[in-house]
């Protein structure tokens, strides 16, 4: 067996647009945004500091703001 190509790292910076997490009608799609958070946490008890940057909030925004497009 090789040794792992790289170590565990310390820290992750996961980036993640709003395209990503958006449904076809624009509004957030929640279940896919759940599976990411799960994913992180995963991440985190494994010992891995995450650091989550999105302009998801764009998306979440709309459907509460009553707004079909930015």
């Amino acid at each position: 067996m090789t040794a792992p190509r790289f170590t565990t790292p310390r820290r992750l910076v996961a980036k993640i647009g709003s395209s990503s997490l958006r449904r076809p009608d624009g509004g957030l799609d929640r279940d896919l945004a759940l599976s990411v958070v799960d994913q992180i946490a995963g991440v985190r008890t494994a010992g891995t500091q995450v650091v989550l940057v999105s302009s998801g909030a764009v998306a979440a925004g709309l459907a509460p703001l009553g707004l079909s497009a930015r």
